[in-house]
């Protein structure tokens, strides 16, 4: 949990001006339930197989939450015989994303960085699809009915894509030696969708080491919006054109950037970050008497608190099995926390501007991971 901002000048600067849109889309409309036939043919020398299976996609808000999962079969024979059962599942929730792994009965839990900032521009992605389409040359080729509804053909590269609205009815894929078929048996646009179709397994989870909580997540992104609203602000005094894919900053040009962009942050850091080691130190030591998990998780809640008002990445220590090893491991972790924090809060109590404060920490102004 590095408390100093990398340079990310250059991410800002590839994109085009953020600007407030009226909601997030991901599809044109609210809501849908989608069930498909699934039908895949393979054959190589000596060996062919046949996935037979069945398909749904449901969504509501527009796509900022959505659940997919497939039930199949698979069929090989040949050279070897062998039938295998395959399951997938995954959910996308306002960011967050979970993927069962049903092999190991375990559900990952991550983020998506990209869709918390385009759900707080409010960005429209409804047509999305069609523009991967067209990246791929595909080519508008007519249309088709299927399960009631009129949709738009494309046709390119082997491939043929039916859309809806955005919505994929059918998906055709065929190369030398392979068919690949998923066709839409049932369809509800626009309708109620139940809770429990988005309804996970109850397997344990595990939280991806990027993942941080969507308090922090939230108060990240409403930062970085910020932030670039200042930046735009302060490029009208900078001769600097965001949307000209030419423009090219000089040495100066490209600090003051990063300093208008880090300045909101720097500012959080001189205010929290004296909060954020008394957190840590007490922590530490609540780890080192904790004799159960129950208390080791509650250990680091203050520092979780802390950044999440820094939009900080949060701590995610796992705590069953706990022992004196594990005990121990964490200790040792939130010591050398608190050793690097004590560099940043110096570097930060000397410096007003982020590219002095990263060289201090960071020794120079390269990104740092």
């Amino acid at each position: 949990m590095k408390k100093v901002m990398s340079s990310i000048a250059l991410l800002v600067l590839s994109a085009l001006p953020l600007l407030a849109k009226e909601g997030f889309k991901r599809y044109p409309v609210e809501s849908a339930t989608i069930l498909y036939d699934v039908d895949t043919t393979g054959e190589s020398v000596g060996l062919k197989t046949r996935t037979l299976g069945v398909a749904r996609m449901v969504f509501d808000h527009w796509g900022a939450r959505e659940i997919k999962e497939e039930d199949s079969t698979e069929v090989q024979t040949g050279d070897f015989n062998e039938t295998r059962n395959r399951r997938s599942m995954s959910m996308i929730d306002n960011g967050t994303i979970y993927s069962i792994d049903y092999d190991e009965n375990i559900t990952y839990k991550t983020r998506d960085r990209d869709m918390d900032a385009a759900i707080a521009e409010g960005k429209d992605l409804s047509s999305e699809n069609y523009a991967f389409l067209k990246e791929l040359h595909a080519v508008k080729a007519g249309t088709e009915t299927i399960v009631g509804l009129t949709c738009d053909l494309w046709k390119g590269s082997g491939q043929e894509v039916c859309l809806y609205q955005g919505i994929p009815l059918r998906i055709t894929i065929k190369a030398e030696g392979f068919r690949s078929s998923r066709t839409a048996v049932y369809a509800k646009i626009d309708m109620p969708v139940k809770e429990s179709e988005f309804a996970l397994p109850k397997f344990p989870i595990v939280i991806d080491d990027d993942y941080t909580t969507n308090a922090s997540a939230q108060t990240r992104t409403e930062d970085y919006l910020a932030a670039v609203g200042d930046l735009h602000a302060a490029l009208k005094g900078m001769s600097i054109d965001l949307t000209d894919a030419n423009q090219t900053l000089t040495p100066d040009q490209e600090k003051e950037v990063i300093n208008v962009l880090g300045k909101r942050y720097l500012e959080k850091q001189k205010r929290l970050l004296p909060k954020l080691k008394i957190a840590l130190v007490a922590a530490k030591k609540c780890m080192a008497d904790a004799n159960d998990s129950q208390t080791a998780e509650a250990c680091i809640q203050p520092v979780n608190r802390v950044d999440e008002a820094l939009g900080d990445k949060t701590e995610n220590f796992t705590y069953n099995d706990w022992n004196g090893t594990k005990r121990q491991s964490i200790v040792e972790a939130l010591g050398s926390e608190i050793k690097y924090l004590d560099v940043t809060i110096d570097c930060v109590n000397k410096f007003d501007k982020t590219t002095d404060v990263i060289v201090c920490t960071e020794g120079s102004l390269e990104a740092t991971e």
